[in-house]
């Protein structure tokens, strides 16, 4: 069990703005916002939905097969997702043996039709993940539906407590079925827990009654919305108020609050102030913040964070340093200080999949340890699965962290139309250059030379031709009495130069 100072445990709010065309959610833990999660109305996430699925083609190279599910892109699935009667998934904290590796190819067949949830959201052109372990989260426990293991979460420390939490759930789970007890099932009371098992047998009986009677890749089942969801999951002891801005919502979240949180002391309190509501609490200010690649840290040093499409990459840089510690003792509380904010912005972020991070290198073995030690601790706390290695020889932790849902980036920002997602522009001497160049090919093969030549060019590129390039432009009228007038068009990339008359 956490220690009761920790953050986790100081009074937390939680914020749900509602609009016709989104749902935002935050939670704030004093003056830091601890997470934010934003769900489009007519673009709800896929993650945790239900589908009957047929198999579209096995690949014995990869080890998995595609599946269609109903979408424009077929889902992915692996080998070891893959359930028939008697094989189990693997759980990491299992003494159980490891599960047998059997081809795909004598696991699935094309045109077979599977009942697949989706664990993993589509990502740049990559289709959903899916398995066929199908899981149904409840208040207090998730039902596994095809999987005996009794699980009880990691963040419930006290031995106690996780073996009477075992007991309890394995008196109360169906055959052939298992359940992992959730964070906030920590003291639940034996009637809670059957409750809530039993509410998710009669989910799982529904969706196999829905995929007996479906004909083909069909949806027979998605997840509570955005604002239930977080009630269900982020609501707790710990949970001051919860404040929403749509009066038609109040009844529907304070019925829910009192059903599944019954001990819980949350207030609900509507907002009705002149300003929206995240904006009134700060909250925007974090949204806007959590797009930046920089994040300054309160010793003047920073985090730079940057996306590829294979992993995320965080970069620890160090700032002035300040007081009379010494060189070995600064870095290692630089990289201390950096490595508690790095945690929170994954989960602020909601950044999934492969993560490494650059620490500020140290020679001292000692601190390195201690650096190692504090990141394991601080990442023990995500309610994410993580996991996390050793720190290398370059100074660099990798770690891996469950995607589950798109990123807040992915969910507010689209790829640049400058760049192309490249990250970068080419220069503005570089495309004035090249505007010159165009124009001599331009005026040569001209009828009339002594037409007018209209550029048009983004503001960057008009500076520089009309002051740095401007005697290259002269000669050429000169030469070829033409007369040559250049615009700002305020554009900003190449496809924004226009040159009249050139063919």
């Amino acid at each position: 069990m956490m220690p009761s100072d920790s953050p986790e445990r100081l009074p937390e709010e939680l914020f749900i703005q509602s609009s016709p065309e989104e749902t935002r959610v935050a939670v704030k833990q004093g003056e830091r916002v601890l997470e934010i999660q934003v769900e489009r109305t007519s673009g709800r996430g896929l993650s945790g939905n239900i589908y009957r699925g047929r198999v579209a083609r096995v690949i014995p190279s990869m080890d998995a097969a595609f599946v269609e599910i109903g979408l424009d892109r077929a889902a992915l699935l692996h080998a070891p997702d893959v359930w028939l009667p008697g094989l189990s998934a693997q759980h990491e904290e299992d003494d159980q043996k490891p599960r047998p590796e059997i081809a795909i190819g004598r696991l699935l067949t094309p045109g077979q039709q599977i009942l697949v949830q989706v664990v993993r959201e589509p990502v740049g052109k990559k289709g959903p993940r899916i398995t066929m372990f199908v899981s149904l989260p409840g208040r207090n426990a998730v039902l596994l539906t095809r999987d005996s293991h009794i699980g009880v979460s990691k963040m419930i420390a006290d031995p106690t407590e996780r073996e009477r939490l075992r007991t309890l759930v394995a008196g109360h789970v169906q055959p052939g079925c298992g359940a992992i007890v959730r964070t906030v099932g920590e003291g639940a009371t034996e009637a809670e827990i059957a409750d809530d098992l039993a509410l998710l047998a009669e989910q799982w009986k529904d969706i196999q009654a829905r995929f007996d009677a479906a004909s083909g890749p069909s949806f027979l089942y998605d997840d509570l919305d955005l604002t239930l969801r977080t009630l269900r999951d982020q609501v707790g002891p710990h949970t001051q108020t919860v404040w929403i801005d749509d009066p038609g919502d109040s009844l529907r979240v304070e019925r829910f609050v009192k059903r599944f949180h019954q001990d819980c002391q949350a207030a609900v309190r509507l907002w009705d102030g002149p300003n929206g509501l995240f904006d009134a609490h700060g909250i925007d200010k974090w949204v806007r913040e959590a797009m930046e690649p920089r994040v300054f840290l309160p010793s003047g040093g920073e985090l730079v964070i940057s996306r590829t499409e294979a992993m995320t990459v965080v970069d620890v840089n160090s700032g002035r340093q300040t007081g009379q510690e010494s060189l070995d003792d600064a870095l290692l509380a630089l990289n201390l200080e950096a490595a508690h904010e790095v945690v929170a912005q994954l989960r602020l972020r909601n950044i999934g999949g492969l993560v490494i991070v650059d620490f500020v290198d140290m020679a001292n073995t000692e601190n390195r340890r201690a650096l190692e030690d504090a990141f394991a601790q601080a990442l023990s706390r995500d309610r994410a699965r993580v996991r996390v290695g050793k720190l290398s020889e370059f100074g660099t932790i990798e770690l891996t962290r469950k995607r589950v849902r798109e990123s807040l980036y992915e969910r507010l920002t689209e790829p640049c139309p400058t760049c192309k997602s490249r990250g970068y522009v080419r220069s503005a001497s570089d495309l004035a250059v090249e505007v010159v160049g165009r124009l001599r090919r331009a005026v040569k093969g001209a009828e009339d030379r002594s037409s007018v030549f209209r550029v048009q060019v983004p503001t960057r590129v008009h500076a520089i031709l009309t002051e740095t390039l401007a005697g290259a432009l002269r000669d050429l009228e000169k030469t070829n009495g033409c007369k040559i007038e250049v615009v700002s068009n305020g554009g900003t990339g190449v496809s924004e130069v226009r040159i009249g008359g050139e063919g």
